[in-house]
Parts: C-alpha cells; sequence; structure tokens
C-alpha cells in the first residue's frame, strides 16, 4: 500500500514539474514576439524617451497618467512603462541592448527585495484539481511579483477552448505605452483589510544573502554600467509595500537590502528614490505586494511622475 503512495507521490511530483517547465518556457515564448516587436519599430526622431522598468510591482503603475502629465510639460517626451510579470535584472540583461540602441534619455528601475531574493525555489504543494477549477471558473488567481505558473496555464486553457464558452472570458486591460503589461480584474480591484492581513500572515520569508555572491545585484551593476557608458541616466527607486509584507522581513533582510542599494548610490552616483514604506498603511492596494491599477491608488503614480518632471527641469 505505502509503495502505491509513494509511486503517486512521485508521479504527481514529475506531472507537476513537467507542466511548470512547459507553462514558464510558454511564458516566455510568448513574451519574446512582443518584446521583438517593440525594439524594431521605428520611433520618431522627434520623440525624446524614457522608459519605466521592473517587474509588476512597475507595471502597476498608471502609465497613461504618467505620459500625459509628462507631455504637457515636454511635449516632446514619451513614457513608456517596459515592466513584465517575473522580471529581475539577470532577465533585464538579455535585453538591455536592444533598449540601449533606443537612446532613452531616462529610464527608472524600480526594484524590491524580491529582484534580489535567493534560494527562491519553493516547493509546490500537490495538485487541487477542486481548486484549480475553481479558479478557472471564477478567475479568482493570486497575482504576484513572480513568473504566475498557476495564472499562465489557466490563461492556456482559457485559450484553447475561447470557442466553446466553457469559461468566462477575462477582461484585460491594455495601456497603450505598456507593451508587455495586461491588467486583470485582480488587479484594478482595492483588496480589503482581512484578505490583506491573511496575505501577510501567509508571506513566506524573503532571503537576499550576501551582497557580494549576489548575481541579481551583478546584474543590476552590469545594466547600470551599460546605460551610463551610453550616458543613458537612471534613477532607482524601491516599490511600494504593504506594511503586513514589510512586517514579514527580517532585520537582516532589511539591512541587506539598504546595503545594496546605498552600495549603488555610492559606486555609480546613481539618485536612489525610497517607496518601501511610504503608502505601507494607504488603502490602495491590490495586493500586499502590489499597488491596485485604481484610481484611489493614483499617488503612486504621480510620485514618479513628479521625479520626471524633476529631473526634465534641471
Amino acid at each position: 500500500m505505502n509503495k502505491k503512495i509513494y509511486a503517486c507521490l512521485i508521479f504527481s511530483f514529475v506531472i507537476s514539474f513537467g507542466l511548470l517547465l512547459i507553462v514558464q518556457n510558454y511564458f516566455q515564448e510568448e513574451l519574446i514576439p512582443k518584446e521583438s516587436e517593440f525594439y524594431s519599430q521605428v520611433f520618431s526622431s522627434e520623440d525624446k524617451i524614457i522608459f519605466l522598468m521592473g517587474s509588476s510591482n512597475v507595471g502597476q503603475l498608471n502609465t497613461t497618467l504618467i505620459h500625459e502629465n509628462v507631455s504637457q510639460k515636454f511635449p516632446q517626451y514619451v513614457v513608456y512603462n517596459l515592466s513584465y510579470n517575473g522580471d529581475m535584472p539577470s532577465e533585464r540583461t538579455k535585453t538591455i541592448d536592444e533598449i540601449i540602441k533606443l537612446n532613452p534619455k531616462i529610464i527608472l528601475y524600480g526594484i524590491s527585495y524580491r529582484d534580489f531574493e535567493v534560494d527562491s525555489i519553493e516547493k509546490q504543494p500537490l495538485f487541487d484539481p477542486q481548486q484549480f477549477f475553481t479558479d478557472l471558473i471564477t478567475n479568482e488567481i493570486e497575482v504576484n511579483n513572480e513568473i504566475n505558473p498557476k495564472f499562465t496555464t489557466l490563461e492556456i486553457i482559457r485559450k484553447t477552448f475561447s470557442d466553446t464558452g466553457l469559461f468566462p472570458t477575462r477582461e484585460l486591460i491594455r495601456l497603450d505605452n505598456s507593451p508587455f503589461f495586461v491588467f486583470t480584474s485582480e488587479q484594478i480591484t482595492l483588496a480589503n483589510e482581512i484578505e490583506l492581513k491573511q496575505q501577510g500572515n501567509n508571506q513566506k520569508p524573503i532571503n537576499i544573502g550576501s551582497i557580494i555572491e549576489n548575481k541579481q545585484v551583478s546584474d543590476l551593476n552590469l545594466i547600470i554600467e551599460k546605460l551610463q557608458k551610453n550616458e543613458i541616466k537612471i534613477i532607482i527607486f524601491s516599490v511600494p509595500l504593504h506594511q503586513y509584507f514589510l512586517d514579514q522581513i527580517s532585520p537582516e533582510t532589511k539591512a541587506n537590502f539598504s546595503n545594496i542599494l546605498e552600495k549603488i548610490k555610492n559606486t555609480y552616483d546613481v539618485k536612489i528614490y525610497d517607496f518601501s514604506d511610504k503608502y505601507a498603511n494607504e488603502d490602495i492596494w491590490a495586493n500586499i505586494s502590489h499597488v491596485s491599477y485604481n484610481k484611489k491608488s493614483n499617488i503612486y503614480s504621480y510620485d514618479i511622475t513628479d521625479i520626471i518632471i524633476t529631473e526634465l527641469e534641471k
């Protein structure tokens, strides 16, 4: 009997792991054509480009609002948000040369603790068929800072059976100046206090580890060096997090994160803005690590706008 149980467990693990690899490869293959199309287009010689970069924490910005406010004062400038789910410095190094070729004037790069996380491969729970199909029907899917295999898998199934009417269509919101990012209903809705507190209680510890041995830190340094070599100004900001998220971060990890930013500031003379706890207790959150894409949450986008305008006014 025990042998059968062990065999079933091993089989479930193999299937789950194989599905994870397929989903992650699908995500990357889906993104590559969008990147190629964007980077290969011909921009007007009259436009001066500003890029926002980072993961979904930066993707949640209202890029339309930012662009409109910047262009009102500086009509020749165009703001694009190049963020996508799961971005990290090691991923961004793959396209940084393409970004440099577009000759942006300013790049604002949003980073967070997860960008430098080590030993982040988590044990996946056993497949729960009932919960999976509940999520498929209700669209209740957690949105986080990483490539979300569950979300992507459900999207693949929805696309495959889109003509059958079996599953509800997900409302996707796309912004003209955010080529790699889409919003779902979960990302535009404000979470309530009970939901946020529960997320905080379930938040797993984050370990950054040694700065010297951290590959993500090395790759971020490489990105900065390449941009500065090409006379492209880079500004770094730490993305906002809810208090329940911050409460789960150890003093050691907070110190390591601060040391990374301080070393970058001193080594490369890069301006760094700290938004980590700026809105920690405000009612503007989709979840504990993402400000909602919502009118009530525009304070985040206005603050990024102010940084850009301040730079352009110099």
